[in-house]
């Protein structure tokens, strides 16, 4: 019981380590392409990397220095042939920020319920598929901050790390609230607290320097288009509405009460964050599982506790993993091995892919299994950020095409992806009535519609 921490980390690690081997999955169409050609980039020149990432970046409307050293450990293993190892380090790193956050919130007793609902939340699945995304790192660098003794002459360093992790992406900022909880209740000085508030002040300069720009849309208008009655956000809200209830009418001891109010303010933190990048939640929602499993095991132990403790473990784990691996992990799985397949296909003519970015990864991908001599990983090695360039140099040559309304559906070929919901509803509003023809089916569809 004592090492159940270390324990917990070394189950769960095998556990998706196990399922990754066995399915083998593909890279990516986010953000992998990008972030190996920065790594490939940063381990020949990694100030210039740096500094030309940063120059291009900033007008984003975000200050992120650390970000290409990220992407360089990250893809340390970068093999194009065999992604596992680069996989394999990734859920490291992940649940690396797992334990060390339940070794400073989470009681040995309740070990076993924080990780059944980490695995029951559907967007951590996001940090295991997506090795580009640094939020995690955040997670890391706040925690280790945390775990510095309060020795004075360390105070700086504590605040220098909490100051960092905001850095490492705006949505960092998740966690400030229960980092004020941790230190306020082990009497300790607001090191990190402060660090990363001062980290936010930062974010906050770059954000508003920066109006009209890739993260600062405009928030007025922003808000307009939020659709506050999606599934994530109405969870969110019950969330909050239970936690109210609880804050009223359930005897709270003065820390409980501390922490009921600091994952509100995380969620409130969220629901702004997240809302004003898009309301679907997606990789952004990973970090909010923190704060809510903080809350729900504190809610569990005021209703569950005449429940037999071993018992209600052995449930919750096993019921954790069937319904993660139904729903969030197999899925995923199955849909990155198809990413794999749609690149050694065999086509006549051009393939349809509705969802810009994705088709413009896939695209770089298709190059470099098929088309070595136009390598992007091999292009433009010396200059930072010219995707644009080599799409645009080599726009003739690619197979996968964005969608057109003058393509006529019985001379292209579709490729519907659960993941790109436009191509969901042309599946679904266009083709019904149409004869198709599956050259794959999958998680991915291919199909050739004859109407």
């Amino acid at each position: 019981m004592k090492q159940i921490h270390i324990h917990a980390f070394i189950f769960t690690f095998i556990y998706l380590v196990y399922y990754f081997f066995n399915t083998q999955p593909f890279w990516g169409l986010m953000d992998d392409p990008t972030s190996i050609k920065t790594a490939i980039q940063f381990k020949e020149k990694p100030l210039i990397t740096t500094y030309e990432w940063l120059s291009h970046h900033n007008k984003n409307g975000m200050f992120r220095p650390f970000f290409p050293l990220q992407q360089f450990i990250q893809f340390s293993f970068y093999d194009f042939k065999n992604p596992l190892p680069s996989f394999v380090l990734n859920i490291f790193i992940v649940l690396f920020g797992v334990f060390l956050f339940s070794k400073l919130f989470v009681k040995k007793e309740n070990i076993i319920l924080f990780y059944s609902i980490y695995l029951l939340w559907p967007y951590a699945y996001d940090w295991l598929f997506l090795p580009a995304l640094n939020s995690k790192w955040g997670l890391i660098i706040s925690c280790i901050a945390l775990l510095i003794n309060e020795q004075k002459k360390k105070l700086f360093l504590k605040f220098v790390l909490g100051m960092f992790s905001v850095l490492m992406k705006l949505n960092v900022v998740i966690l400030l609230p229960i980092i004020f909880y941790y230190e306020k209740i082990n009497n300790r000085k607001l090191s990190v607290t402060i660090g990363m508030g001062v980290g936010l002040l930062i974010q906050l300069i770059f954000f508003f320097s920066y109006p009209d720009s890739y993260y600062n849309t405009g928030i007025i208008e922003t808000v307009k288009t939020i659709n506050f009655f999606t599934i994530q956000n109405l969870f969110v809200f019950l969330i909050l509405i239970t936690q109210l209830i609880d804050l009223f009418f359930l005897k709270n001891s003065k820390n409980e009460k501390l922490l009921i109010l600091c994952v509100m303010i995380s969620i409130f933190f969220s629901l702004g964050i997240l809302n004003l990048r898009n309301s679907n939640f997606a990789y952004l929602g990973a970090l909010l599982v923190f704060p809510i499993s903080l809350y729900f095991i504190s809610l569990g132990k005021k209703i569950f506790s005449f429940i037999n403790t071993k018992s209600l473990n052995i449930f919750l784990i096993l019921i954790s993993i069937i319904i993660s691996n139904i729903f969030f992990l197999t899925p995923r799985l199955q849909r990155w091995n198809d990413i794999g397949n749609l690149i050694t296909q065999e086509y006549e003519g051009k393939v349809v892919y509705f969802c810009s970015e994705g088709q413009k990864m896939l695209n770089i991908w298709d190059k470099e299994l098929n088309d070595k001599n136009i390598s992007f990983f091999n292009s433009y090695i010396d200059q930072y950020e010219k995707t644009g360039l080599w799409l645009n140099e080599h726009r003739e040559n690619f197979r996968f095409i964005k969608h057109d309304e003058s393509i006529e559906y019985s001379s292209a070929v579709y490729i519907i992806d659960p993941y790109c919901e436009v191509s969901v509803d042309f599946y679904n509003n266009n083709l019904p009535n149409c004869e198709l023809d599956f050259l794959y089916n999958n998680e991915i569809k291919i199909v050739t519609p004859s109407c």
